[in-house]
């Protein structure tokens, strides 16, 4: 008998066959992602495995106005930036961000990939600080406005998506 929608047996991932993302505005970004909650139906909580490879960064550094999320790491090391400073991290620990306005970003700091679960509330509207970028993004169904000191920029999802693709990843058909 086949598993419901509700189990994702993570041990069946098949890793070489899931694309590799950066974030748009982080150089240093690099990540494959699972999409769990979307997998079995859910709507209300974004829930993803992640993998990092050796020296990479998962996000740009920001901070969240509406939307609480984590990280619980399952294999490797890593460093969490938290306000500008730095915390080892490794498999068991549970990173949380809270609505409070800390700038927090991770990396793999290890010779071996980084494997977490994060999640966080899917709002219908969000707000992420960027200082590193000195932008403001306000994130809406559909479109993406960053706002800076010199210009504001919308972005559509298509577009953010074109801009997180790497090079070695084809166009999705």
């Amino acid at each position: 008998m086949a598993d419901p929608r509700h189990i994702v047996r993570t041990h069946d991932i098949d890793w070489t066959q899931v694309p590799s993302r950066r974030h748009p505005f982080n150089p240093a970004s690099e990540m494959q992602r699972v999409g769990l909650g979307d997998q079995t139906g859910m709507r209300r909580v974004l829930t993803n495995l992640i993998r990092l490879p050796p020296g990479k960064e998962s996000f740009i550094a920001h901070a969240h106005a509406v939307e609480e999320e984590f990280i619980f790491i399952l294999e490797g090391s890593g460093q969490v930036t938290l306000n500008g400073q730095i915390h080892n991290v490794g498999p068991g620990d549970f990173i949380g961000f809270p609505t409070d306005g800390v700038v927090h970003g991770f990396r793999n700091t290890g010779e071996a990939d980084l494997l977490y679960l994060t999640a966080g509330e899917r709002a219908r509207v969000e707000v992420a600080e960027m200082p590193s970028i000195g932008k403001t993004a306000v994130f809406r169904p559909g479109r993406i406005t960053m706002y800076g000191d010199d210009a504001v920029d919308e972005l559509t999802e298509e577009e953010w998506g074109a801009r997180s693709r790497l090079a070695q990843n084809p166009e999705p058909k």
